[in-house]
């Protein structure tokens, strides 16, 4: 069911509005003013939001403003509801959202603008998932896998718990091609994409990065559980039981893992989108140079290293 988020400080015209949308088949929301809108927009992720521009605690250009600095939310549509007709408010306001709707409205005016907004949505999240999946192993692809990456960074600094990130290369998967042909390649590929699959929690995010190279990033996981996840998969990638007309195609993974205790920052300032795909990067970064000194010291193993803080990233 797509969900709504109505943010109204006018009791009436909240109620008509959820009214109107919840006997048109939407999951509705409601807020009475602008931090209660945030607050449940970062904590339900709502398919559409609309937004009263005047209301208290903040309004409603300062509600989406907040949202497009947040990774989570930031491609949330935003339908801008509000008493003021004059262009300049119009012209401000649809340089944040998809549409602008003066009060008083007709009920079948407000409908047809809601549908028009959530079919829009729809064709941009199915544009947006072939935009961020790798076509031959239907995980997430680079692009992807940094975008998650960060929303979990802002996530971490948010509440404080321990993130770690992980990156896998298939040993030797130059001569799998070479030996083999490019089709068992491909099929090494997709058996260890579902390797990552079985062995993640739904709270995971595993990727493809290009090449024979994999990552995953694990949600409130210390480096000891990060140790506990790569071992789980190089443990089943060495139990593959892909076969050509040459026999068993031996396959084995080398790891390196890195894992940081996050203390909450409070600071908005500190969590703006930039900020995280700077430690995105960064992250990467020190999990690479685990995964070479894993591949330099005999691979089908896994370098573990623990962080005291972002800073040492």
């Amino acid at each position: 069911m797509t969900k709504v988020l109505i943010a109204e400080d006018d009791p009436e015209i909240n109620n008509l509005t959820s009214l109107t949308l919840r006997m048109d088949g939407y999951e509705v929301l409601q807020a009475h003013d602008g931090r209660q809108a945030l607050q449940l927009i970062l904590q339900e992720a709502p398919d559409l939001v609309m937004l009263d521009v005047l209301m208290p605690g903040m309004n409603g250009y300062e509600v989406a403003q907040e949202m497009q600095s947040r990774p989570a939310v930031a491609n949330v549509p935003v339908i801008f509801v509000t008493a003021q007709q004059d262009m300049e408010d119009r012209v401000h306001g649809l340089g944040m959202a998809v549409d602008y709707i003066c009060k008083p409205f007709a009920v079948p005016e407000l409908l047809a603008r809601v549908r028009s907004a959530v079919r829009v949505r729809k064709l941009q999240e199915q544009l947006e998932k072939l935009a961020i999946t790798d076509e031959l192993t239907g995980l997430t692809n680079r692009r992807g896998f940094l975008a998650h990456l960060e929303e979990e960074l802002w996530r971490a600094r948010r509440f404080g718990h321990p993130l770690a990130v992980l990156l896998f290369d298939l040993d030797h998967f130059k001569k799998v091609n070479d030996t083999w042909g490019h089709a068992q390649g491909d099929a090494v590929l997709k058996a260890f994409a579902r390797v990552l699959e079985h062995s993640s929690r739904r709270t995971d995010k595993v990727g493809r990065l290009g090449g024979e190279e994999f990552a995953a990033v694990l949600s409130e996981t210390d480096i000891e559980g990060a140790g506990i996840f790569a071992e789980k998969v190089r443990a089943a990638t060495e139990d593959l039981e892909i076969h050509s007309d040459g026999g068993k195609i031996p396959v084995t993974v080398s790891a390196g893992a890195v894992a940081v205790p996050i203390a909450p920052v409070h600071n908005e300032t500190d969590m703006a989108q930039s900020q995280m795909a700077e430690l995105a990067s960064r992250f990467l970064q020190a999990a690479d140079h685990c995964l070479y000194e894993a591949k330099e010291t005999g691979r089908n193993r896994t370098v573990l290293r623990t962080l005291g803080s972002v800073d040492e990233l």
